[in-house]
Formats: C-alpha cells, sequence, structure tokens
C-alpha cells in the first residue's frame, strides 16, 4: 500500500504544514496496536463500495483507515493533497493508482492526467481495470484539501461508478467537501461520523495503561468529560497528565492549562474559522448549552444561530437537537478553548458575556442558570437579584448548594439592606441542618423588617420561622402552626410553600405521636409535589414518610420509602440537603436491627459526621438524632463483639434523653428496650434495674414497659411473674410504641416456653417471631435470642417454609463459641461470676449472697466450664472479654 503522505495528511498527528501553519503542533502517533478499533474495524468490514469518514482533525481518519486496509496493501490506492500542487484531484488519483502493486506498471499510459470530463475518463478507467482483472480500494484522504471545483467534478462522478472494480474510501473534515446524499438510497454506503471515532472511556483507559500514564479513575473520568474522546486532545492530555505524575491532583480545565493542547486547538480549529464563527464561539462559550436565541443575543446580531447550525451540519463542532434543530452544544474542548482565550486576553468581555446570560436566563425563567452566570459575573448586585427573586424556588427545586455559594460571595452590605436575601439565606441554611447560621441570618431579617412586607415575604419568613423552631431547645413553647402568618402558608400561591408548610405539619404530628395525621398531611404534600412535577419536594416527602416509619418501628416501609427519596433526590441535593444526615440515621438503625452492626457502624459515623450544627442543640431535632445515632453506635459495637463499654455508651446516651425532647417517646422505647435486654444477657442486673426505674418515668403504659418488667422475673426462672406482666400487652390495655417489640416480646416467651417443657408452644412462638422479623425486615432481636431459642431454631430448621431463608439468615449470624458459653450461663451464676474478681473466699462469697458454700461451688465449676477457664484467674479474664464484667 502506498503510505499516506506522512507531513501532509497524518490526520492522527493533524497537521497539515501547507494549510496552516510553517510550525504545526504534531501529536505524538502511538503504534498502530495501542489504537486497535475492533468495533469500528468490524463495521467497515461489512462495507461493499463506498466508506465516508467526516470528521474534525484530530479524529484518527488517516489511523482508522491505516488499521483497516493493512491487509490488503497490495490492492490500495492511497491519494491526497499534494503539498505543492493542492487543485488537481484527477492527477492525484492517477499517480495513486499508478503506484499502487495490483495495477501492472504502465497499465495506465492511456490517461495523461489532464483529462476533464470524470465521466467518460471514469468509465474509461473502470473498462481498463476489467480488463487487468483488478480491483482496487481508492483512499483520498482529505478530500476537502483538493480544490472545490474539482470537487465538484470528480466526487460525484466517483461516487456514481464505485462498485465492481473501484471501491471508494474518502475522508475530509468539512461535511460540505462530499454530497453523498442521492447515493445513500442503494444502502451500500457506510458512513463514520467523529461521534462514531471518538474514544469512549473504556478506549482511554485502555491507552492510559498501554501509555503507562499514570491517572487516578477521578482525573481519568474528568478527562472524558473535558474531551469527549476527541483522540487527538486525549493523548495530548494523557502526555500532560504523564509529565504531572500525580493521580491524585485535580485535573483543571485542560484547554487553559495544557500549552500543547491550547497550541494543538488553535492551529488545527481557531485558525481554519471565520470571524464570524469565532466571535460566535467566543460569545457563546460561557453557556453549556444555547438555543439560537441566546446565541444571537450574545453574539450581538442575528445571524449566529445559524453560523451554529452551520458549524453542526458542516463541522461536527456543535451538536444541534431540539424542536427546529435550535438548541446548540459545542464541543466541550472547543467551548474550553474559546473560554480560556478569553479569561486570558479579555477577562471583562468574559464577564460581561456572563452578565448578558445571566440576564437572558432571567427573563427566560431559567433561575439555575441564572444564578450561575450571575456568579460568573461576579456582579453582586446582579447576585442579589436572582437570589430575591428566585432564591425561595431554587432552594424548594434543590438548587442549595447553588444558593448558599451565591450567598458565600456576598459582602455583608449585601444583606443589611435586603430582608428578603436574610430570610433566603435563612432557608438555605435550615435546608443544610445549620441551624445555627439560620439563626443569624432570621436575626438580620427581623432587624430588617418593613411593616408593609409583600405577603410573599412574609410567607416566606413564616416558614422559616416554623421549619427553624424543630432545631431550637426552645421548641415546645413556640409552636410553629400557631401563628396566623403559618396558618396562612397552606393557601399560598406559592405551590412550594404550600408543600413546606404540609412538611412542617407532618413534623408536628410526628412529634406529637400522632402518626396517622401525619402520613394523611405528607400523602397531601406527595400530591401537590407531584403534579407540580417537583422531584426535589417529592423525595423530602418520601424521607418523612421513611421517618414517620421509622418510628413507629416499621421498618420495611421505612426502608421503601427511603429508597424512593435517594431515587428522586439528585446526589448534590441529597449531600447538600435534606437526606445526608437523616438518610445515614435511618440506614444506621434498620442495619443494626437487621442484624448487620458493621453496616450499623458505618452509616452511624457517616450520620454523625454529617450532624455538624444539628448537633449543639441540647433539645431540638440534632439532639435527637445525635442520641439515637450514639444508641446505635453502642449497641452495634456491643453486636460487633466490643461489649466492654457498650453498657456505659448506651447509658450515656440514654441519660441524654429528657422527658420534653423531640421523639422523646419512641427514643425512650427504643433505648430501654436495647440497653436493658443487653444488660441482662450480660449478667448486668444493677443497670437492668437502673433502665427499669428510668422507663417507669419514661415511658408509662406502653408495651415496652411491660416487656421491660417482664424479662427481669423469666431471667431468674420466675415466668408466672413474668407471664402476668405481659398481659395488658396481650389483652390490648397497652400497646408497644415501636413494632418491633412485638417480636422481643415472641422470643421471651419462647424462651419461657422451652424452660417450662411447653415445646410445641415455643415452636408455634418460634414460627411467629420469624414471621414477625419478615413483615419488619428486623432480625436483631433472634439473632441475640437466648441459646434456648437458637438451639430449638436449629432443631426446626428445613420446616419454616416461607420463612425458611430468614432462618438460614439466623443461623449465619451464630455468634462466636466464647459469646455463646457466655450467654448460657444462668442468672444464679452471673451473681456469683461478679464476686469472683475480689479477694473474697467461697464462705464469703456464700455469706453474700445467702447460699450454702457447696452450691457456690458448684457455681463456680460451672462457669469454668462454660467460659473455658481452669482457674479463677483466667475465668475473670474471659468474663472481661465477653462483656460479663465492665
Amino acid at each position: 500500500m502506498a503510505r499516506p503522505y506522512t507531513e501532509g495528511v497524518d490526520d492522527q498527528g493533524g497537521t497539515r504544514p501547507d494549510l496552516l501553519s510553517l510550525k504545526p503542533t504534531v501529536v505524538p502517533r502511538p503504534p498502530l496496536a495501542l489504537l486497535a478499533r475492533s468495533r469500528l474495524m468490524a463495521k467497515l468490514d461489512c462495507t461493499a463500495d463506498t466508506v465516508l469518514i467526516c470528521a474534525p482533525a484530530g479524529y484518527g481518519k488517516t489511523v482508522l483507515l491505516s488499521q483497516w486496509l493493512e491487509s490488503q496493501a497490495h490492492k490500495v490506492a492511497w491519494a491526497s493533497p499534494n503539498q505543492h500542487n493542492r487543485e488537481a484531484l484527477w492527477p492525484a488519483i492517477l499517480q495513486a493508482l499508478r503506484h499502487c502493486p495490483a495495477i501492472p506498471p504502465g497499465a495506465l499510459r492511456q490517461f495523461s492526467g489532464d483529462e476533464d470530463n470524470a465521466v467518460d475518463v471514469l468509465g474509461d478507467l473502470a473498462q481498463e481495470l476489467i480488463a487487468i482483472g483488478s480491483t482496487v480500494r481508492l483512499v483520498i484522504d482529505g478530500v476537502d484539501g483538493f480544490a472545490r471545483d474539482e470537487r465538484d467534478r470528480w466526487i460525484p462522478a466517483l461516487l456514481n461508478q464505485a462498485g465492481l472494480t473501484i471501491q471508494l474510501a474518502l475522508a475530509y473534515r468539512d461535511n460540505i467537501a462530499v454530497d453523498p446524499g442521492p447515493f445513500r438510497l442503494g444502502g451500500r454506503i457506510v458512513e463514520l461520523r467523529a461521534k462514531d471515532l471518538a474514544f469512549t472511556l473504556d478506549d482511554t483507559n485502555v491507552l492510559a495503561a498501554k501509555t503507562t500514564t499514570l491517572m487516578g479513575m477521578h482525573q481519568l473520568r474528568e478527562l472524558f468529560r473535558q474531551t469527549a474522546g476527541w483522540p487527538a486532545c486525549v493523548v495530548l492530555a494523557l502526555r500532560y497528565l504523564r509529565e504531572a505524575a500525580d493521580p491524585d491532583a485535580p485535573l483543571g480545565d485542560l484547554a487553559a492549562n495544557s500549552r500543547e493542547l491550547s497550541d494543538y486547538l488553535n492551529h488545527q480549529i481557531f485558525r481554519t474559522l471565520s470571524d464570524e464563527e469565532r466571535q460566535v464561539l467566543s460569545s457563546t462559550s460561557v453557556c453549556r448549552v444555547v438555543v439560537a436565541a441566546q446565541a444571537n443575543t450574545l453574539a450581538g446580531h442575528r445571524y449566529a444561530g445559524g453560523i451554529l447550525t452551520s458549524l453542526a451540519d458542516d463541522r461536527d463542532l456543535v451538536e444541534s437537537a431540539g424542536s427546529g434543530r435550535k438548541v446548540f452544544v459545542v464541543h466541550p474542548m472547543i467551548r474550553a478553548f474559546f473560554r480560556a482565550e478569553l479569561a486570558r486576553k479579555e477577562p471583562d468581555a468574559l464577564l460581561s458575556y456572563n452578565r448578558i446570560a445571566a440576564q437572558w436566563h432571567e427573563h427566560a425563567r431559567e433561575p439555575e442558570a441564572a444564578l450561575r452566570h450571575a456568579m460568573d459575573s461576579t456582579d453582586v448586585g446582579l447576585i442579589v437579584g436572582v437570589l430575591e427573586k428566585h432564591g425561595a424556588a431554587l432552594l424548594g427545586s434543590g438548587e442549595v448548594l447553588q444558593v448558599r455559594r451565591a450567598i458565600a460571595v456576598l459582602p455583608d452590605t449585601a444583606f443589611a439592606g435586603s430582608q428578603k436575601l436574610c430570610v433566603v439565606a435563612a432557608l438555605a441554611h435550615v435546608e443544610s441542618r445549620q441551624p445555627t447560621t439560620a439563626t443569624r441570618y432570621m436575626v438580620a431579617a427581623n432587624r430588617n423588617q418593613a411593616e408593609d412586607s409583600p405577603p410573599e415575604l412574609r410567607e416566606l419568613q413564616a416558614l422559616a420561622r416554623a421549619r427553624l423552631s424543630w432545631f431550637s431547645d426552645g421548641w415546645e413553647d413556640q409552636d410553629p402552626q400557631a401563628t396566623a402568618d403559618y396558618a396562612a402558608l397552606r393557601f399560598s400561591r406559592q405551590s412550594g410553600i404550600r408543600i413546606e408548610a404540609r412538611m412542617v405539619k407532618v413534623t408536628a404530628a410526628l412529634v406529637e405521636g400522632k402518626y396517622g395525621t401525619a402520613e394523611n398531611e405528607a400523602a397531601a404534600a406527595l400530591i401537590d409535589a407531584t403534579e407540580t412535577g417537583n422531584a426535589y419536594l417529592t423525595g423530602k416527602i418520601y424521607l418523612k414518610l421513611a421517618a414517620t416509619h421509622s418510628l413507629q418501628g416499621q421498618l420495611r416501609r421505612a426502608s421503601g420509602f427511603l429508597q424512593l427519596a435517594e431515587d428522586k433526590l439528585p446526589m448534590q441535593a441529597w449531600t447538600a440537603g435534606a437526606g445526608r444526615s437523616v438518610g445515614a440515621l435511618m440506614h444506621a438503625s434498620a442495619a443494626l436491627l437487621r442484624a448487620e452492626p458493621v453496616e450499623a457502624l458505618q452509616f452511624a459515623a457517616t450520620g454523625i459526621s454529617e450532624l455538624g450544627q444539628l448537633g449543639s442543640s441540647s433539645k431540638g431535632a440534632g439532639s435527637a438524632m445525635r442520641a439515637t445515632l450514639e444508641i446505635v453506635t453502642a449497641c452495634a459495637h456491643m453486636d460487633s463483639g466490643d461489649r466492654r463499654n457498650a453498657l456505659e455508651g448506651m447509658r450515656q446516651a440514654r441519660l441524654r434523653i429528657g422527658k420534653d425532647h423531640l421523639f422523646a417517646q419512641p427514643l425512650a422505647a427504643c433505648i430501654s428496650v436495647i440497653e436493658h435486654t443487653a444488660a441482662l444477657a450480660l449478667g448486668h442486673s444493677d443497670h437492668g434495674r437502673e433502665v427499669l426505674e428510668w422507663a417507669e418515668d419514661r415511658i408509662q403504659g406502653t408495651g415496652e414497659l411491660c416487656l421491660l418488667r417482664a424479662q427481669g422475673p423469666a431471667g431468674i426462672s420466675r415466668f408466672d411473674a413474668a407471664v402476668d406482666r405481659l398481659r395488658p400487652l396481650h389483652t390490648g390495655a397497652v400497646k408497644p410504641v415501636l413494632e418491633w417489640t412485638r417480636l422481643h416480646v415472641n422470643v421471651l416467651e419462647c424462651f419461657m416456653a422451652i424452660r417450662t417443657g411447653r415445646r410445641t408452644l415455643a415452636g408455634k412462638l418460634l414460627e411467629e417471631a420469624l414471621h414477625i422479623a419478615d413483615e419488619l425486615d428486623v432480625l436483631r432481636p433472634l439473632a441475640i435470642a437466648p441459646q434456648e431459642v437458637i438451639d430449638l431454631l436449629v432443631e426446626r430448621v428445613g420446616t419454616f417454609g416461607p420463612q425458611e431463608a430468614l432462618a438460614q439468615r439466623l443461623l449465619a449470624l451464630h455468634p462466636p463459641a466464647d459469646a455463646r458459653r457466655a450467654q448460657s450461663l444462668t442468672p444464679r451464676e452471673r451473681e456469683v461470676l461478679t464476686l469472683l474478681p475480689s479477694h473474697l473466699s467461697q464462705e464469703q462469697m456464700a455469706a453474700e449472697l445467702h447460699l450454702s458454700v457447696n452450691t457456690v461451688k458448684t457455681h463456680i465449676r460451672l462457669i469454668y466450664s462454660k467460659l473455658g477457664a481452669g482457674s479463677r484467674h483466667d475465668a475473670v479474664a474471659a468474663a472481661y472479654k465477653t462483656g460479663y464484667l465492665p
């Protein structure tokens, strides 16, 4: 195969010194094996007659054709614009054919190269090739490098003649160079455009590996985002990264930071554009997406949209879409290049274009884009205007980070004269769970308040006060629903305010334990949010519903709504707004109750780190969240085998919960059951009594208190007393606060049935417990059940029907052998164990416990056996290890 003209047409390098520059930027051309394009090869192999490849410089047209035709070199004729004579196409074709190995020397002597009747000449050429029995693949690389009249004369004739003896492969940069329209109908043309030739993310990763470029995954993704797979730009960007050799560093703006990449774009793209095209691309470079009318405004004339259309249709530098194809996306590398040029050479023009774009987007009712451009323009007045007019709506659509960033760049003087700006700032920080900062802005808003504030502003201020009250230590004295301003919110013309007001009512109902009311209000808010198409508020409502069911101990339903919330809320909104800390708390609680302590610890750590200013209040929502996360953390540590400080951690968390805390009753019910059960299991009867006394004061008239009152007697085999204390729960005289308390009751009753020899009843109770566990997605009460219950589970495995998979999960959660031995200690053995670390003799221990010496000796012997100890010292050490001794 006659090799491509190396200086003028190496498209991967993109060097055309005769067209563009005496000193072009040369892209290093890797070995062909590094750029193997199997997907494109397969597509080219399917072609019958003609291949058309149109893409800007640097997309590897020449390299691709070279790879594809490598095995057919003997029948390839390769023509390209001659450095000294770019005008004549037919002489170049004739010269390429004469150099083709498949054509015998002297076979084409009848042609002089001066012929101008394309149809007749190509007909004669076909007859000549038939006569010598040759089929030739004619490659014209750089069709647009020939004179236009030459192209118009020879290319249509070639396309019409292509077939039996001449197969065509045409490569060109501008779509106007070849018009294949009439010939597409035959179905014998394969066309490849820039989007086909662009590297995929995987291609880029493979190339980086084969060129030993050290880069992090975040750098790879960012490189791909900026280059959009433009092969030459990818190669230059990888060279830039090889020189940096820091896989952890931010990639930055490649077009601005890489001199080689900038020079390449300058030579290969910028200099080929007309002044009008440059001006349009430069003025619109501040916009990611631009419509024709906006382009006209930015460029200052009404032809900008047409120029972008031409660049999209003819040059593949722009994509057009939408109705009438009037929406344009400039290639990210081109846009970045022009934006960097503005920043370097005309910074004032860059600010001006952003100002124009902000005003255009605001007029078009696109506040998010308006605020972004206002910030890029650094125009304080413009930023304030957008925030005052659209800030509340932006927050209601999830643009919390964007609004907070805008607030952060404003000077203090901007807030001094604007009540509405202060209220928007307060709402932004309430949404981000930063009540301390929000309070400061509310104080400023009150200071700036005018007597004749418009209704819309009064509504916003009432909403901010209502939402902020839940984070305050004095929330119980300032019912957010009691004010006249708040009462009017449900009738607001602003849908976002109506929905947020309903969510305040949901929170109020949850605090009062009115879960039915909370669900009804959330359902009404959900309808409103769905009808208005507000995904962010829809996600927040799902989060409220998740909290509603979580506070009732309905973990499966809570997890379902939490998943819906996560699906609706975009990641940046989830991180900056409603979801992160609350979601982590609910995930942590669910993981703990599913008997997944490691996951619970991870989510709890995330939740605590995300509390921020929330954790500073002693009674508000933040305090309730912190207490819950501390409970989960302590319990998860115990379930993971780290028992030594677990009880003390639970005690500290419990003591944080005052009677007047938000959600005090469900919190008290939760910690009471968890801590009391743990204390008794570890043999700390005094600690258990302390928890019971605390619960008597906090959760009177609840099923949880009945459970706690029964657990103590059951632990010392006073089963009749335990049954009596559970009776109000079974008669309906009291109800549990948390649904999963029923599972603890079933486990306790199953244990008592086993101990009293009623194994049939115990089996039914175990089946019922498995059913409840499956229904609620709560496994922990069964996972920490007494050994007798676990033994019954093992005995009956394979008989549980629909709950068999759950039973198998439980068997997989068996605790380590030392912990199981510790759990099998009787209450009396635990009492003896607590005296072993002392210096009391066996006679003194007997006197202390009112037992005979022989009984004490028997208990000690059993303790040694169960703990695997050979001495008093070993038994004490084992007890500390398992958590029996604090």
